[in-house]
């Protein structure tokens, strides 16, 4: 019986959607997954290497798929190289939702018809992403607006992945040589919670207000109305104007590399489409799927850029964890590596290479090196790499400077300045001393403390860096010299012994027993003598 007849009769929905996942895998060469019943009519495809495999697997399961492996592919802090490459290349055409539907999420989320809802309203979107899709229309009293609603069939995907996660992590985690770089369970999760931001239009009407609160964004930002805006609709103000021209996309491109570094606001999915050009402004029409860093995570940005800058690899690693990356407890291959890329990159401002070679390279030396990133780290830098293709940086000629690196170093010398400002620390330990929370957990502290003190149980621990081995060093300079004085005592005896040794068998007039030790003595000196020089420190 085939896997299609199997799942034929299920109804529509996740299980479904599972089965779909599970024959897929098992055609692309994963049949030791997920079992080799769901082959039964069907031969496996012989097509390439692992990264290609899942590529082609996420390309046939559709757009919600697609976008798992772009997500994945952000993630070459723990994935190879080639798995990342193929994963960054993953692609499906979209089709637009029918208008019948988009029609019916409209007037369930606004609570009433279009026709009463809008004076205009376009069929045919402005915009189709794989998460949300846009599309013009007229409010009451002529305003123009932009309506950019959810996309249907996402949880459904979503349901899916669930269930085949746990069976990949069941299959293959504590299997030999089938160890993960990637808990699936954990990546699934984190990706439900990236698609949920991404699709949560109160928090991009939000982020617009924020936007349009910030002075230094160059770019137009549109008003959100609260009225025609839910959690899965919202509408914006949309100036009547067309397409950007394409010499002016890499002024977009720039923009959004500042906001994203000064800011931590970064966004997903941007295409030309986001933008409009109208009364010779540049607008960011379409501000969704929207990200932003908190505030902790962008002070150890801007301690990971400050130390960038200096070219110090040490810096770096002393400042990830602030970042909130976990770096290995041995962090002297991570150091090493850090230096390596610091160096091929050709200084602190890398001013000849795109953000996506200066990104690559710094997350291969963090796998390298042991470190994991927080998603929402590895999704800024992604973004930054998706704004810098906005400006098309691929055309950059070679020794040439790319714009959207050059916005990036400013950027960078912003955010580094703003939190080394004396008046900025200042105010954060101010704010700092009077939390009452700060002194909460003193007095017990200091309780436990005094007990310890009491019972003698204190221990204080002190490290020296380099001290290990010097007294190693002076452990084999000690053994040298002793081993140097026997030999010397024993030449000495032996000498004594057959020189003027009377009793017992001679040999050419010296005494055996002397002769004996004079040739031992001399070989262990010969042994000491190869052993010092092949130190290189005779």
């Amino acid at each position: 019986m085939e896997t299609g007849n199997v799942t034929r009769g299920l109804p529509e929905g996740a299980a479904r959607r599972a089965a779909r996942i599970a024959q897929v895998g098992a055609r692309y060469g994963f049949g030791y997954v997920f079992g080799r019943r769901f082959l039964v009519g069907r031969r496996a495809r012989d097509v390439g290497r692992l990264g290609m495999r899942l590529r082609l697997a996420m390309e046939e399961l559709g757009p919600t798929f697609v976008e798992l492996g772009r997500f994945l592919s952000a993630r070459g802090d723990v994935l190879p190289p080639d798995v990342v490459w193929e994963l960054d290349l993953a692609s499906v055409p979209l089709r637009p939702v029918p208008f019948p539907e988009v029609r019916a999420l409209v007037e369930r989320e606004l609570g009433n018809t279009l026709e009463r809802l809008f004076l205009e309203f376009g069929e045919a979107p402005v915009r189709v992403g794989v998460l949300t899709q846009a599309h013009r229309a007229v409010l009451p009293g002529g305003r123009p607006a932009r309506v950019v609603v959810n996309r249907p069939g996402i949880r459904r995907d979503l349901l899916a992945m669930r269930p085949v996660a746990d069976v990949v992590r069941r299959r293959l985690v504590g299997r030999a040589g089938g160890g993960l770089p990637l808990d699936p369970v954990q990546a699934v999760a984190e990706f439900v919670r990236h698609v949920g931001q991404r699709r949560d239009m109160f928090f991009a009407s939000q982020a617009t207000r924020r936007l349009r609160e910030l002075g230094g964004f160059s770019l137009r930002v549109p008003e959100s109305y609260r009225r025609y805006s839910t959690g899965r609709c919202a509408t914006f103000e949309a100036p009547e104007g067309g397409a950007v021209p394409g010499e002016l996309l890499p002024e977009a491109s720039r923009a959004l590399v500042r906001l994203a570094l000064t800011e931590g606001f970064h966004f997903a999915d941007v295409v030309p489409e986001r933008f409009v050009w109208a009364d010779g402004e540049l607008w960011f029409a379409d501000p969704t799927e929207a990200f932003g860093l908190d505030g902790e995570r962008l002070r150890g940005l801007a301690e990971v850029l400050a130390a960038v800058r200096r070219g110090d690899a040490d810096g770096v690693a002393r400042a990830l964890p602030l970042l909130g990356c976990r770096v290995p407890r041995d962090d002297r291959v991570l150091r090493r590596e850090l230096r390596d890329a610091l160096g091929s990159l050709g200084g602190p401002l890398w001013r000849e290479h795109t953000l996506a070679e200066i990104r690559e390279r710094g997350l291969e030396a963090a796998r390298r090196g042991g470190v994991v990133l927080p998603t929402e780290v590895a999704e800024l830098f992604d973004s930054l790499v998706d704004a810098e293709r906005l400006g098309r940086a691929d055309e950059t000629s070679p020794g040439e400077a790319a714009p959207a690196t050059l916005a990036a170093a400013e950027a960078a010398g912003e955010l580094v300045g703003r939190f080394r400002d004396p008046l900025y620390v200042a105010e954060r330990t101010v704010g700092r001393l009077v939390q009452g929370d700060a002194y909460a957990e003193y007095p017990r502290q200091l309780h436990a403390l005094l007990d310890e003190l009491k019972d003698g149980e204190i221990e204080v621990a002190f490290r020296h860096r380099g001290l290990d081995e010097l007294i190693s060093r002076v452990d084999i300079l000690a053994n040298r010299l002793v081993f140097a004085l026997l030999i010397s005592g024993l030449i000495l005896g032996s000498s004594l012994m057959g020189v003027f040794g009377e009793s017992g068998l001679r040999v050419l007039g010296i005494g055996v027993f002397g002769l004996v030790g004079f040739v031992l003595a001399a070989l262990l000196g010969l042994a000491l003598l190869v052993g010092v020089i092949r130190s290189g420190r005779l």
